[in-house]
Order: structure tokens, then C-alpha cells, then sequence
């Protein structure tokens, strides 16, 4: 499957998840970063986390158990299982993919509480996902495909090096500078997950203290 591929599953995505009630654009794309990742991540694709949720086996499974809220269900173990993965790796207080700070959390929480799917199937497109291997720069495609104005070849990124993970910027954000950089990190987090073609190294930014940030 290639980047364009993938980029056309993300828009596929966005669209069944603003059908089923999500309309802020922002919690549109991040979602659908986020249920894109993991499915690319999926123990039958990259294998980078022990999961197959976002499978047709997944679907099928979350059926018999909750078949009125299986989209929501899907889209809240998901995210539940990249921030299992993303937090095993990376060191107290981020921001990543996965965790955007408990103020944005809750808000997409809400949100994802209030959907429902008019599709038996709205995720199909992540189903037909199947990655065997990536090449570096994979999710510049799906950058572009965001509500962002940011491109992918308009930011500079640094080697990730050899460790599970590493910062993409040393200073970091407090909790108040999240909601006007929120377009940003996203986009710069993509790019960093776009770096992993054989191994999982989760990117960050430090998530900083208010009271700090306030007496420095």
C-alpha cells in the first residue's frame, strides 16, 4: 500500500467520523491521525503494538458485544491502545500523538461520547489497510490531507536516532500554549511518525508546568 493509499483511507476516515456527529475540524484530523497510526501499527501490519482492533476480526468481534456502539467503541480502544504504546516508551509529562493534555483529552472524550454511525461498516477504508513495509516520509501525504495550512516540506525535522523516542523539541508546551500550536503539533508529530519504517520510536514534546513557565 502506498502513501497515497493511506492518505486516501485518512480522508475516508474523516468523513465517516464527521457522518457519525464530529464536526470540529481540528478533533477530525486528530482522530483520524490517530485511527490511522494504529491501524497501520496493528499486530497484522507493523506489529508495533499487540492489537488488531481496527481489523475486520476487531469489527467483528466488538459486534457481538456492543453492536449499537461499535464505531465509538472501536475509536475509544484505539486510542486507548496508541497511548498504552506512546506512554511505555516515553518519559512522564508529553504531549504526543495519543495525549494532547488532559484539556484537549476530555474535549475529544465529549465528543466521541456523542457520535453515532449511520454505516454498518464506517471504518472499511482502515480495514483494507495493509502495510508490509514504509518508506521514510510516508505521512507527508496524509499531512497534506489535513485542515492545516502547514505542509510537511515546510518544516525542518531532526534524526529520531536510535532510541524508543525521542523530543522533538527540547522546551516544550504548558497546557495554555496547546489550543493556538495545536494545528502544529499535529502536523510535526505526523512527521515524526512518518521517520519510523522498521521500528517503533514514539515522538514527543515536553509537556511543562504552568507554575514553571510562570516564575521563569
Amino acid at each position: 500500500m502506498t502513501s497515497t493509499d493511506l492518505a486516501e483511507a485518512f480522508v475516508s476516515t474523516k468523513e465517516a467520523l464527521s457522518d457519525a456527529g464530529i464536526d470540529d475540524e481540528f478533533f477530525l484530523d486528530l482522530i483520524a491521525s490517530r485511527l490511522l497510526i494504529e491501524r497501520v501499527g496493528e499486530s497484522n501490519n507493523q506489529g508495533w503494538w499487540d492489537s488488531r482492533v481496527l481489523s475486520e476480526t476487531g469489527r467483528a468481534r466488538l459486534e457481538e458485544v456492543t453492536p449499537k456502539t461499535q464505531l465509538k467503541s472501536r475509536i475509544t480502544l484505539a486510542s486507548k491502545v496508541g497511548r498504552k504504546a506512546e506512554s511505555d516508551h516515553l518519559p512522564a509529562d508529553t504531549i504526543s500523538l495519543f495525549t494532547f493534555g488532559p484539556q484537549v483529552e476530555s474535549r475529544i472524550s465529549a465528543a466521541i461520547e456523542d457520535i453515532e454511525a449511520s454505516d454498518d461498516q464506517p471504518l472499511k477504508a482502515l480495514e483494507n489497510v495493509s502495510v508490509q513495509s514504509l518508506s521514510e516520509g510516508w505521512t507527508d501525504r496524509i499531512i497534506d490531507q489535513t485542515g492545516s495550512n502547514i505542509t510537511a516540506s515546510s518544516t525542518t525535522f531532526t534524526d529520531p536516532g536510535t532510541g524508543d523516542s525521542y523530543p522533538i523539541e527540547e522546551d516544550g508546551y504548558t497546557q495554555s500554549e496547546i489550543e493556538p500550536e495545536k494545528w502544529r503539533l499535529l502536523v510535526t508529530l505526523l512527521q515524526g511518525y512518518g521517520q519510523n519504517t522498521d521500528r517503533l520510536c514514539v515522538p514527543y514534546f515536553p509537556l511543562k508546568s504552568e507554575l514553571k513557565s510562570e516564575s521563569a
